[in-house]
C-alpha cells in the first residue's frame, strides 16, 4: 500500500519519570530534508535521530520536534555567562583606550551579544537514557506512518478509479481506429476509382497504398504498452514499498503514449479521446507528487 508524504501527529509519552512531546510534520518533497529540534540535554542524540528517521521515513520534507512537558522544557530558563561578559567588557575596556572611543557601554548592549545569555540546561533532562529517547522516538515515527498509510489508501482510491477510467478510453479508441481503418480503406478506393475513371487500376499498387496508410496510422504498439503501464500502476498501488518516483516517471511514459495515438491516429473522435486520456493523466500526476 502506497504512503502519502503528507502527514501530522503529536504524540505525548512517558520516559525517565518526565512527559515527552514528539510533534512530525510531513510534507511533499522529491528527496527528504530533516528539520530537528531536540531540547538541550538530548542534543547529543542527534546523530542517532537523524538516522533512525532516515531509516523509517524515505522520503519528504520532515520536521520533527521533542519537548518536555508539564513542569521541564515548556517554561525555558536562562542564565548569564559572567565568563563571556567579562571577556567583552575587557575587550571593549581595551579598545576604547587604545583608539579613545567616547560613550558608556549600557546593559541593554551587552545583553544583546551573542552568547552573553544562554538558555539554562534542565538537568534533570540528562536522565533521559537513548534506549528510552529511542522508544518514544519510534512511537511518534510510527504514528505519522500509520496516518501516512491512512491518506494513502485514499490516494490510492482515488489514482485507481482514474486508471480505470483511462483503461476504458483506450479500448474505446482501439475499436475506433479498427472502425477508421476499415472506412479508410473503402474512402481511398473509391477516390482512385474517381480519380482513375474507365482507366484500368492496378489492384496490388492500391492496396500496397492503402496498407501503407493503415500502417502510419497504426496504433498497435502505443495500445500495448499503454495497457502495460496501466497493469504496472495497479500493482504498485497495492504494494508495499516507496513507488512515488516510479510512478512519476510511469505518468510520462503514458502521457507520451496518448500523445503518439492521437498523432499517428489522425481522427478527430480519437484525438477527443486521448484528451480525455490526457487530462486524467495530469490528475494522476498531481496525486502522485504527494506518494512517498
Amino acid at each position: 500500500m502506497i504512503k502519502s508524504m503528507t502527514a501530522f501527529s503529536r504524540v505525548v509519552l512517558t520516559a525517565g519519570g518526565k512527559q515527552w512531546a514528539v510533534e512530525i510534520k510531513s510534507l511533499n518533497q522529491r528527496y527528504f530534508e530533516l528539520g530537528l529540534r531536540l531540547p538541550p540535554a538530548l542534543l547529543p542524540y542527534e546523530t542517532q535521530v537523524r538516522r533512525m528517521v532516515q531509516g523509517m521515513i524515505r522520503r519528504g520534507k520532515v520536521s520533527l520536534a521533542v519537548s518536555e512537558e508539564g513542569n521541564g522544557e515548556q517554561r525555558l530558563s536562562y542564565e548569564l555567562d559572567r565568563a563571556q561578559v567579562k571577556a567583552y567588557l575587557d575587550s571593549a575596556a581595551t579598545l576604547k583606550k587604545k583608539f579613545r572611543f567616547e560613550g558608556r557601554l549600557l546593559l541593554a548592549d551587552v545583553l544583546r551579544l551573542p552568547g552573553v545569555v544562554r538558555e539554562k540546561v534542565n538537568t534533570r533532562a540528562k536522565t533521559l537514557s537513548w534506549p528510552e529517547f529511542q522508544r518514544i522516538l519510534v512511537k511518534g515515527i510510527e504514528r505519522t506512518i500509520s496516518l501516512k498509510h491512512e491518506e494513502g489508501r485514499k490516494l490510492a482510491k482515488d489514482i485507481r478509479e482514474r486508471l480505470e477510467k483511462i483503461s476504458r478510453t483506450t479500448d474505446s479508441i482501439e475499436k475506433l481506429v479498427k472502425q477508421k481503418q476499415s472506412e479508410c480503406f473503402v474512402k481511398v478506393s473509391r477516390r482512385i476509382r474517381e480519380i482513375l475513371g474507365d482507366e484500368k487500376m492496378d489492384q496490388d499498387r492500391m492496396a500496397r497504398e492503402v496498407a501503407f496508410l493503415a500502417d502510419k496510422s497504426d496504433i498497435t504498439e502505443e495500445l500495448v504498452r499503454m495497457r502495460s503501464h496501466l497493469k504496472l500502476f495497479t500493482k504498485w498501488l497495492s504494494q508495499a514499498g516507496e513507488f512515488g518516483r516510479e510512478m512519476d516517471f510511469l505518468c510520462q511514459e503514458m502521457m507520451r503514449e496518448a500523445n503518439t495515438m492521437a498523432s499517428k491516429a489522425q481522427m478527430f473522435e480519437v484525438s477527443k479521446e486521448a484528451i480525455a486520456v490526457k487530462s486524467e493523466i495530469e490528475k494522476i500526476r498531481e496525486q502522485v507528487q504527494n506518494v512517498e
